[in-house]
């Protein structure tokens, strides 16, 4: 789910990274930068000037940026002055690094400390969603009951029993509750994603459409990007896309393999962003960089078919994380015809 002032929820990219994976997975080193920036911390932060960074992180060009310089500082927060603020901001940043039973443990310290922190029981609730833990994620949901309005606790419920239930029925529930009014970010995410999962595009599209992209989180864009690519908007993608940061270094491996896939439906623009995206996947695969499985089954799916390579990676992902776009990778991958590459 995509609550506003809270984390984004549904079609995030979170994975855990598997026991079962030949090397290392690569994990950011406490400096470490993984997209290029010119930004550097001060070396002395406020809990709210790394609460605001984080939510900044959520936008294109921004989510990888300073990650560990970042958890660095809520590390040194954490050992001094647990506060459940401070808990939760430092689950965020494990659950960002794909070390979810982490982030689930010291979340539950911040709802121990404080049982009525929204942001730690909607933190709880989406790591629970993706592990495919429907039951436990839906608790923390209800209990929002009371701490939130009705349309953000129900959002968050029936976004839940979308993924393991009927999507159909969670949509008109949602739209009822809705009823024709303006609504916030997150419900128009939801319902939005809800309508693609269905197949129907153009309805999906007319939940977001007026939005800009630049303000939408990264889990907005790259739904979007889908719905254009099922729309046969491939220019329109690219055009959008290609400019949407100063420097296409820092886009984001979603955003990125988007426009590498709208660029080859093209077949007129050349193979500049196949290109990087070959580039960025080389580095993944040396890396054994789990957190960006979903992207690298989908780059050997639809890019550069690979049916040996789309399968493992779509295996290690569905390790990570079991919501039903996860399940249709997997479908998408065993489908791909063997033999011949």
């Amino acid at each position: 789910m995509h609550l506003p002032l809270y984390l984004p929820f549904t079609f995030i990219a979170v994975f855990l990274m598997p026991l079962t994976l030949q090397g290392a997975p690569f994990v950011p080193k406490d400096d470490a930068v993984i997209a290029t920036s010119n930004t550097k911390l001060k070396a002395s932060l406020s809990v709210e000037e790394i609460k605001n960074l984080l939510d900044n992180s959520q936008f294109s060009g921004q989510s990888e940026r300073l990650q560990g310089a970042l958890k660095t500082h809520l590390v040194k927060l954490y050992q001094e002055n647990p506060t459940s603020e401070v808990s939760y901001l430092y689950a965020r940043i494990l659950q960002k690094e794909h070390l979810f039973e982490q982030a689930i443990n010291i979340a539950k310290e911040a709802i121990d400390d404080d049982p009525n922190h929204v942001n730690s029981h909607l933190l709880l609730a989406n790591i629970f969603m993706t592990q495919g833990r429907f039951e436990a994620a839906t608790k923390h949901c209800i209990s929002l009951i009371g701490l939130v309005s009705t349309l953000t606790a129900s959002t968050c419920v029936l976004d839940i029993q979308s993924q393991h239930k009927n999507v159909q029925q969670s949509y008109q529930s949602l739209l009822k509750i809705v009823d024709n009014k303006e609504t916030n970010l997150a419900t128009k995410h939801v319902l939005s994603e809800m309508s693609y999962r269905m197949g129907h595009y153009k309805k999906a599209l007319s939940h977001i459409n007026h939005i800009k992209l630049s303000n939408m989180p990264v889990s907005l864009v790259v739904l979007w990007a889908d719905i254009q690519l099922r729309l046969n908007n491939s220019e329109h993608i690219i055009n959008s896309l290609s400019t949407l940061v100063d420097d296409n270094t820092n886009l984001e491996d979603a955003l990125l393999l988007r426009l590498a896939i709208a660029e080859k439906d093209l077949k007129t623009h050349g193979q500049k962003w196949q290109k990087m995206m070959a580039e960025r996947v080389s580095l993944r695969e040396i890396r054994q960089d789990t957190f960006h499985a979903s992207e690298l089954a989908k780059y050997y799916i639809n890019i550069q078919p690979n049916p040996d390579k789309a399968l493992y990676w779509a295996n290690i992902n569905w390790q990570q994380a079991k919501m039903s776009m996860d399940q249709q990778l997997l479908k998408d991958a065993q489908a791909m015809p063997r033999g011949k590459l």
